[in-house]
C-alpha cells in the first residue's frame, strides 16, 4: 500500500483552525492523516461546479477540503470549517482567490 503524502496549507492552521477548539483540531489532524494519507479518495468525495477537482471529508461537524495531486502521490488540505450549509465552499473560493494572488506577487 503506498502512503501519500500529508500537506496541509498554512491559512488552514493560521486562520481556520482559530476558530476550531484544540480538542477538534486534534481528532481533525488525527483523520486527515489516518484516511488522506492512505485511500484520499475512498474516504473523501468530489467536489462540483466551482469547486470541480477538489474533494471533501466528513470529520464530526466539520468539513475538511483537499486537492489529490496524484503526480506527485500528495493530498494538499486547503480548508477546514463547520459543516454549515454552503458557508466552507464560499470561504474555500475565497481562499483559492487569495491563494492564486499571493502566488502572483511571489512570482
Amino acid at each position: 500500500m503506498k502512503l501519500w503524502k500529508i500537506r496541509i496549507h498554512r491559512l488552514v492552521i493560521e486562520t481556520d483552525f482559530k476558530r476550531i477548539s484544540k480538542k477538534d483540531q486534534g481528532i481533525i489532524i488525527k483523520t486527515i492523516y489516518k484516511k488522506l494519507s492512505t485511500f484520499p479518495e475512498k474516504y473523501g468525495a468530489p467536489l462540483r461546479y466551482n469547486l470541480k477537482g477538489y474533494w471533501k471529508l466528513k470529520v464530526s461537524g466539520y468539513r475538511i477540503i483537499y486537492r489529490i495531486e496524484k503526480e506527485k502521490i500528495t493530498v494538499l488540505v486547503l480548508k477546514a470549517g463547520i459543516r454549515r450549509d454552503e458557508e466552507v465552499y464560499k470561504e474555500m473560493l475565497n481562499r483559492l482567490n487569495a491563494i492564486e494572488k499571493e502566488d502572483k506577487s511571489k512570482g
